[in-house]
């Protein structure tokens, strides 16, 4: 059963037009509509009507709550259904994707989310001002939340995913991208995108506004807090600029104390010191999570051995980069030399996570197109 949950807001002179589409889409599928309604207008008076002798249509008006994410959340604990689908009640999500989405579950996936953004899609709904919006909103997404990146539309309003993909999850969103939080948290193998057209508003007005704007800031920063493989990799990065500050106080030291070592050794040294800081650091609040209350000794040595070769990995590829950029591609010293920490860094931080730490903490995940 499919359980279509749509939250509205003084939609009244939309509701007409999307039920029957839904209902000329779903002939002979079992479904309901869930209508989670804020209105201050008609509206729950035109869908009750509407309503009338169907018992697919459901209106659930909430008096004392407002938000689009909190009424899907809301109705997501209403549906009856064992796949669940989100859509917007203003015609721009255009109702007869919902065949299309509910193929591609019965073909294998857990989550199916349209895009603008590919072959076949197009987001000509949307004025420059709000497709600038859009386009900042979803790359800062992409930017922060690995989860993210490999979608080409994750911050959509429309979608469809199996039931379980939510089990054992608390969804506690903020603003309107409902859709992140369950990319982000949720338990799913198989993601397939699917192209649509955003078509323009039918009726009423946007809620786009610049509050809705702080609500998506504040809620990147709350999966990234919620988030335990983005949030590790921000806390590796944190670790290794502490590193460079435990070399550089160590050295600083070995030249005041132990002049008689050479400045080599001094280095190796220092190097040797910054990286026992970074293993204890990132075993304790990196990977604390995941690790055994009682760590026995030989499993803290052996995870220590592996961290030193992966970080002696790490300046390798750093001295390797260096190398080629500066030498053969002749980009500056400082620019080679950066782009040589930041390869290290991503060499160091998968290293630390698939084979120091042995943590993936996600399986891996299907990623597919369909036209």
């Amino acid at each position: 059963m499919l359980s279509v949950v749509i939250p509205v807001f003084n939609e009244k002179d939309n509701i007409r037009e999307l039920i029957r589409r839904i209902e000329n889409t779903l002939i002979n599928r079992e479904y309901e509509i869930i209508f989670m309604d804020d209105s201050t207008d008609d509206t729950p008076q035109v869908i009750a009507g509407l309503a009338a002798g169907k018992k697919g249509i459901r209106l659930i008006h909430r008096d004392h709550a407002r938000g689009l994410v909190s009424a899907v959340v809301e109705g997501f604990g209403q549906a009856r259904g064992d796949i669940l689908a989100v859509m917007d009640g203003d015609l721009q999500h255009p109702p007869e994707l919902l065949k299309k989405m509910l193929v591609e579950i019965e073909q294998g996936a857990d989550i199916v989310v349209p895009s603008r953004f590919i072959q076949g899609g197009s987001d000509g709904g949307l004025n420059p001002l709000r497709k600038l919006a859009s386009a900042t909103a979803r790359y800062g997404g992409k930017f922060l939340l690995h989860s993210l990146r490999p979608i080409s539309d994750p911050t959509g309003g429309i979608f469809m995913l199996r039931k379980e993909v939510l089990r054992d999850k608390r969804l506690d969103p903020v603003g309107w991208k409902i859709l992140m939080e369950i990319l982000v948290l949720g338990n799913y193998h198989v993601l397939t995108e699917i192209p649509y057209r955003f078509d323009l508003r039918n009726a009423g007005q946007s809620k786009f506004s610049f509050k809705v704007q702080l609500q998506y800031l504040y809620h990147l920063l709350k999966l990234l807090k919620r988030s335990p493989s983005d949030r590790r990799f921000y806390v590796f990065c944190l670790i290794g600029g502490s590193g460079v500050l435990v070399d550089m106080l160590v050295f600083a030291w070995l030249n005041s104390c132990y002049p008689v070592l050479n400045v080599n050794g001094r280095a190796v040294v220092s190097a040797l010191a910054a990286m026992t800081s970074n293993f204890a650091l990132n075993n304790f609040f990196t990977w604390g999570d995941q690790l055994p209350r009682r760590s026995r000794w030989n499993i803290v040595f052996s995870r220590f051995g592996k961290y030193l070769i992966a970080s002696s990995l790490g300046i390798l590829v750093k001295s390797l980069i260096l190398f080629f950029a500066y030498n053969v591609l002749g980009v500056n010293k400082y620019l080679a030399n950066l782009a040589g920490i930041i390869c290290a860094s991503f060499n160091n931080y998968a290293l630390s996570k698939w084979w120091v730490w042995g943590n993936a903490d996600h399986g891996p995940v299907i990623y597919r197109r369909s036209v």
